[in-house]
C-alpha cells in the first residue's frame, strides 16, 4: 500500500508527547512560583493603578464640580466684591472726612488762641505806648508848669511822709 507517503508511528507521536510533559512537568515544579508571583505582582500594580486612577478621576469630578459652582457664582462674587469695595471705600471716605473735619476745628481752636494771645500783646503794647506818649507830653508841660515853690513843698511832703515811717 503504497500511498506515496510515510507512516507514522507510535513513536512519532509518543516521544514528542513524553517531552513535552517532561518540559511541562520541569516549568511547573520551577517555574510556577516565580509565574505565580509575576501574575500576583502584576494583579497588585494593576489593582493600585486602577485605584489611583479612579481616586484620580473622582477628584478631577470633584474640582470639575467645584469648578462649575465657583463659574457660576462669579457674577454673585463679583458683585459682592464690588459692594465691599464701595462699602470700605466709604468708610474710608467717612473717616478721612471726620479726620478733616477734626484737624480745621484744631486749627480754627489754634487759630483763635494765637488770635487772642496776638491781640492781648497788641492791646499791652498800644497801652504802653499811649503812656510813655503820656509821659513824653506831661514832662515838658509839668516842668513849665511846676515853680520853685511847687517843688519845694513836693520834697517838704515828701520828707514828712517818710519819717512816721522810720
Amino acid at each position: 500500500m503504497e500511498h506515496g507517503g510515510h507512516h507514522a508511528g507510535i513513536g512519532d507521536l509518543l516521544f514528542p508527547a513524553i517531552n513535552f510533559a517532561i518540559f511541562a512537568w520541569v516549568a511547573v515544579r520551577f517555574l510556577a512560583g516565580p509565574i505565580r508571583e509575576y501574575f500576583r505582582d502584576r494583579t497588585q500594580r494593576l489593582r493600585a493603578e486602577l485605584e489611583a486612577g479612579a481616586r484620580a478621576r473622582q477628584e478631577a469630578d470633584q474640582l470639575r464640580a467645584a469648578l462649575d459652582r465657583d463659574l457660576a457664582d462669579l457674577p454673585a462674587q463679583r458683585d459682592r466684591l464690588k459692594a465691599d469695595l464701595l462699602a470700605t471705600a466709604e468708610e474710608a471716605r467717612a473717616n478721612l472726612l471726620a479726620q478733616g473735619r477734626e484737624a480745621a476745628e484744631r486749627i480754627r481752636a489754634d487759630a483763635r488762641l494765637v488770635a487772642d494771645q496776638e491781640v492781648q500783646a497788641a492791646r499791652r503794647a498800644v497801652r504802653a505806648e499811649v503812656v510813655e506818649e503820656a509821659i513824653r507830653q506831661a514832662i515838658p508841660l509839668v516842668r513849665a508848669a511846676l515853680t520853685p515853690d511847687d517843688q519845694a513843698r513836693f520834697v517838704r511832703e515828701f520828707v514828712e511822709s517818710v519819717r512816721p515811717a522810720s
